[in-house]
């Protein structure tokens, strides 16, 4: 069994590095992904376990990207983790998500909401680099605001106040080239956030694929039946490989969710012809976690 979309402590995820591979040796994973936010804080920890536990480690990563509506999301497999321009402009990345943080507090504290939080309240939820919106749950459970993470988001972290602020992000072109030149492949993550009907979908994964696109993960636990088939027909198309990852982030953060198994076992994460063609594409590239 494998997973190509797992998350950490490192940014929003609830497990650490030694957790995280012990979840994964539990459920019968061999094979899994870090794909944390703007941050690779967790993965030679999460590869040096693997290796004591015999599960493949794939460093990775997730990176927002511009887009006029919806959202995108670009996945890096098998980079150089210290390459020098990948690190600086994460750090840069990281730094535009802590402004963001700054101003969602300031919403949170003023007329409208009025509730008693601090940003140290939300950093006291993280060990990693990458502080994010569930970090902000976290906090509003333990100041007695709300009584679980759905609660917090359905209620204000996706209210339109909140959605209304933004951050600085790289161009879909920047994000992917970046990941490139740093040795790895970059898969467009859950293409359903972009909003976009089947037509706008083709057309811009082809923009995609022409900065570099290798991929789409078209296997994910928010995609239904029919989205499958129709980002499968996509990658098909455009000579694009096929992933599958949960976007697992703990039992907290995302309950629903387990890790190499998705949303009610709605992954075929047990296929390794899909783990074949990628791990193919990442060997092609001659990628340098090996």
């Amino acid at each position: 069994m494998f997973d190509l979309h797992v998350h950490t402590t490192a940014s929003d995820g609830d497990l650490d590095a030694k957790q995280i591979i012990e979840e994964a040796k539990r459920n019968g994973l061999t094979k899994i992904a870090i794909t944390d936010h703007d941050t690779i804080g967790n993965v030679s920890a999460c590869v040096s376990e693997g290796k004591k536990n015999g599960i493949l480690v794939i460093p990775g990563i997730e990176i927002s990207a511009e887009v006029d509506k919806g959202e995108m999301h670009i996945l890096g497999y098998g980079f150089d983790i210290n390459n020098k321009e990948f690190n600086q402009v994460m750090e840069i990345l990281r730094e535009a998500r802590m402004e963001k943080n700054r101003k969602m507090i300031e919403i949170l504290r003023g007329e409208e909401f009025g509730f008693d939080i601090t940003l140290e309240d939300v950093q006291r939820q993280s060990v990693g680099e990458s502080l994010g919106r569930p970090h902000f749950a976290k906090a509003m459970i333990e100041k007695g605001i709300v009584s679980s993470v759905p609660e917090a988001f359905k209620k204000y972290l996706c209210s339109p106040q909140i959605e209304a602020v933004k951050r600085k992000v790289l161009k879909p072109q920047g994000a992917i080239e970046l990941i490139n030149r740093a040795g790895g492949i970059a898969v467009l993550a859950h293409p359903h956030t972009l909003k976009l009907s089947y037509e706008e979908t083709y057309e811009k994964i082809k923009e995609l694929k022409s900065y570099g696109l290798a991929g789409i993960e078209a296997y994910h636990s928010d995609h239904s039946k029919e989205q499958v088939e129709l980002y499968k027909n996509i990658a098909n198309k455009l000579g694009l490989v096929v992933t599958c990852g949960s976007d697992y982030h703990g039992p907290v953060a995302k309950p629903k969710i387990l890790l190499g198994r998705g949303i009610d076992n709605n992954l075929p994460t047990t296929d390794e012809r899909i783990f074949r063609a990628f791990y193919d594409k990442l060997q092609a590239k001659e990628a340098v976690y090996k």
